[in-house]
């Protein structure tokens, strides 16, 4: 009987739990920041290079980009942040295209 009971209370308090024990809120949004800024890292590189080469409106695009990346992932939206890391590698891509930059862009694509 002994046994039932310490059993009967194991199982209430792994169901009390649930799943949502099993996960650390504030662990998983550091998880989703780095992602995030993982994604965003290249991107930012391949601009380096290319900004001195933008626009002004390029320069303003990319300025608003950056801003909405990292605020995304700040929140830890990965998907937002990497979709405007792509965007960015974008815009860092056609500027190179554009002077005949060599860059990390142009780079990394593969040769035809």
């Amino acid at each position: 009987m002994r046994r039932s009971l310490i059993l009967a209370g194991l199982g209430a308090a792994l169901a009390a739990v649930g799943p949502a024990g099993a996960c650390d809120p504030e662990a998983l949004n550091m998880h989703l920041t780095g992602v995030c800024e993982a994604a965003l890292a290249p991107a930012e590189a391949a601009l380096e290079q290319a900004l001195p080469h933008a626009t002004a409106a390029e320069r303003a695009l990319i300025e608003r980009h950056r801003a909405d990346a990292r605020g995304a992932c700040a929140t830890g939206d990965p998907q937002a942040g990497a979709r405007t890391a792509a965007q960015l590698a974008r815009i860092a891509g056609r500027i190179e295209g554009r002077v005949g930059l060599d860059g990390p862009v142009l780079a990394a694509a593969p040769a035809r």
